[in-house]
């Protein structure tokens, strides 16, 4: 199961260590509260290294869309 696969990020002092749902949800909170605006580039970094790992996963696609099937 895809969401139960635990990942692994890191930019500078950011770090996440968990499951590829609660990452998948904390990307989308982020990308949310920033509403297309631009983020700080260490966090937009972090969240780019996350989204890396949850391609490497298979929760997201060559173009950063969740996979649904």
């Amino acid at each position: 199961m895809k969401n139960s696969i635990i990942i692994l990020a890191r930019e500078k002092s950011l770090s996440f260590n968990g499951y590829t749902a609660d990452a998948l949800a904390l990307v989308n909170s982020l990308r949310n509260a920033y509403g297309g605006t631009d983020m700080p580039k260490m966090l937009g970094d972090f969240l780019f290294n996350i989204e890396v790992e949850l391609q490497n996963a298979g929760v997201l696609d060559e173009d950063f869309s969740e996979v649904t099937a």
